[in-house]
């Protein structure tokens, strides 16, 4: 059994765009229709939704709020997570199944090489990652909101901390394709399997792109 988790806060407005709970049903129909071993589907918000819910606890701005995925004893085995702007393109069930276990892995932008935490996958214990933001949040946010060569936010932390591999490495050179806010489009013409947006660039915000017509415009 693999747990697909999200995260969303009704209240957060990320960069202009208004999130719903109908990205996250988008984001379940496209693991529904991509993933064929057994999941379960987890969402941590601030309200109820559709799925098996985690309700959210500390009160957090933004991108913060995905550092709960980390709260102990939350998962009961292996965790792959998406933000909610990421669009599930092709099967990903072969290759979830290449990743090693006693790894915390996390995505690589192209060209700028930032460690992202668009998509994580995890299996075991790092609730230390939560216990430590808790207990320092102030500093924590502080340390980590202004960019530098490695990024910002909550995905700088992460990395900090776990010294993450890179899913990029399991899988095939065409299963993530980018809509990148600076770099531009990569790899999105060569069928891939997962769709990542950065920044300001969203699924809502690029209607007209063939991926986001076929596998999330429709749903």
């Amino acid at each position: 059994m693999i747990n697909i988790a999200c995260v969303f806060n009704s209240q957060t407005n990320n960069k202009g765009i208004n999130y719903s709970v109908e990205w996250v049903d988008k984001l379940y129909q496209g693991i529904c229709r991509n993933l064929t071993i057994p999941f379960k589907f987890t969402c941590l918000s601030n309200i109820d939704t559709a799925y098996n819910t985690v309700k959210l606890i500390s009160n957090s701005d933004n991108y913060w709020n995905k550092i709960e995925l980390f709260r102990k004893n939350l998962f009961n085995g292996p965790v792959l997570y998406f933000d909610l702007d990421v669009v599930i393109c092709n099967n990903i069930t072969n290759s979830l199944l290449t990743l090693p276990q006693d790894k915390f892995l996390m995505v690589k932008e192209p060209v700028t090489n930032i460690i992202n935490s668009s998509v994580m996958f995890w299996n075991g214990d790092y609730s230390y990652l939560f216990d430590n933001y808790i207990a320092n949040r102030e500093s924590v946010v502080q340390k980590y909101w202004t960019a530098g060569p490695k990024g910002y936010g909550d995905q700088v932390y992460i990395a900090d901390q776990t010294t993450p591999g890179l899913i990029d490495n399991y899988v095939d050179n065409n299963f993530f394709a980018w809509k990148h806010n600076i770099t531009g489009d990569h790899n999105i013409d060569n069928n891939p399997s997962v769709l990542i947006f950065h920044s300001k660039q969203k699924p809502s915000n690029n209607l007209e792109m063939n991926l986001v017509q076929q596998h999330w415009i429709t749903l």
